[in-house]
């Protein structure tokens, strides 16, 4: 990451396929380490170095010449540093200017660069909002050619962006969702985890593209949860259970193996889910029966112990959502400590004063199956 640094102020004259090159070169040195925590340290070294500062003034600079590639190259470094990194670069002026490159570019993108400039997009909310209707109908024209040509990752991150820009999303033609679900079809096999659980959680919204599967595409999709469960991240199982419980034919095409998988999934990385995971994997475990009647007394445990831990910083959604859960579960419940119970009664008194009047029905619903104390904003 340094020797790229150094570029910028290395006295050499750069043009766009150098600034292009060193965006792209820049986040791969900058993801290196083992985790989000090392890449969010990363993140705060770029932000705090003068040196990175200027390499976003060559972005600036040359964004009118960046041709399809090197755009994209850099949309998704910027989205990157952006989601994953924590280093903002995106002003108003830049952002105005991706808007324009998006909309010059799209005829001319390969399948790759359509999903690298949907994915980025999706998490570069300034960006977004730059892009004109022209621009929009231009991506989703461009989803749409390339879609027969994408990798699976592609496949994963277009379906995944689609599902967060409604302005994009709102403009793809019949043609193309059945473009992008036989895409999903087409690449099921070779999806990796990832890829499977941002497919699945895109289907579970994205109406027209579910439409759009074939019995073979869901049946594709279930082998393909069921092989890759095992590697799955706290997200990934949380993100696929949500899915399944939404999408039928999905579901009715799992396997008890299948199920079974995905349950010692949730077991195994409870310690690690953050509020959302653990109210999104309770509430789905609530709708699946067959992964809850795989989910062993230890992996009961593992999951009462994460509602304890990340009690604190759930939000009305996640509290409401997780006692609802719990009171839905009796094996959940039993298996509940004094302390996460007091956890969960402070969680459902603080935000309770934030929840909708039906939040509140169901976080009434959740006290009253579990005994516990009814939160007082909600006793009146």
């Amino acid at each position: 990451m340094e020797d790229i640094l150094e570029l910028v102020t290395g006295g050499v004259k750069l043009d766009y396929i150098h600034v292009s090159n060193a965006m792209s070169k820049l986040v791969k040195a900058a993801k290196r380490g083992p985790g989000e925590r090392s890449w969010k340290l990363e993140g705060n070294r770029l932000a705090q170095d003068p040196r990175f500062a200027q390499l976003i003034d060559l972005v600036r600079a040359h964004c009118p010449r960046f041709d399809a590639r090197g755009g994209a190259n850099v949309l998704h470094a910027l989205g990157v540093l952006h989601a994953d990194l924590g280093a903002v670069a995106v002003d108003e002026k830049l952002a105005a200017q991706l808007g324009e490159f998006v909309e010059r570019a799209t005829r001319n993108m390969n399948p790759q660069e359509v999903a690298n400039s949907l994915n980025a997009l999706c998490k570069l909310e300034a960006a977004a909002a730059a892009v004109s209707p022209t621009g929009w109908a231009g991506l989703a024209e461009a989803a749409e050619r390339t879609a027969r040509d994408m990798k699976p990752q592609g496949v994963a991150n277009s379906l995944n962006a689609m599902c967060k820009l409604d302005a994009a999303a709102a403009v793809v033609s019949p043609t193309g969702w059945a473009g992008l679900a036989g895409a999903a079809e087409r690449t099921a096999r070779q999806m990796n985890q990832q890829d499977v659980a941002n497919t699945l959680n895109a289907l579970c919204k994205l109406e027209a593209a579910a439409a759009a599967m074939s019995p073979t595409g869901w049946s594709g999709l279930a082998g393909a949860a069921e092989r890759t469960a095992r590697e799955m991240n706290p997200q990934d199982i949380a993100n696929s259970l949500n899915a399944f419980c939404k999408l039928e034919a999905a579901a009715a095409a799992m396997s008890p193996t299948g199920w079974a998988g995905l349950a010692e999934a949730a077991e195994r990385t409870a310690s690690e889910m953050n509020p959302q995971n653990v109210a999104n994997t309770l509430n789905a475990l609530t709708k699946l029966e067959a992964v809850a009647a795989a989910v062993s007394t230890t992996g009961w445990v593992r999951l009462t112990e994460a509602a304890e831990r990340t009690a604190s910083e759930m939000n009305e959604q996640n509290v409401s959502n997780t006692l609802d859960a719990l009171g839905a579960l009796p094996a959940a419940a039993a298996e509940l400590s004094p302390s996460a119970r007091e956890q969960l009664e402070a969680a459902a008194e603080r935000e309770a004063p934030n929840m909708t009047s039906e939040r509140r029905k169901i976080t009434l619903r959740g006290c009253a199956k579990l005994n516990l104390k009814i939160p007082s904003a909600l006793s009146e």
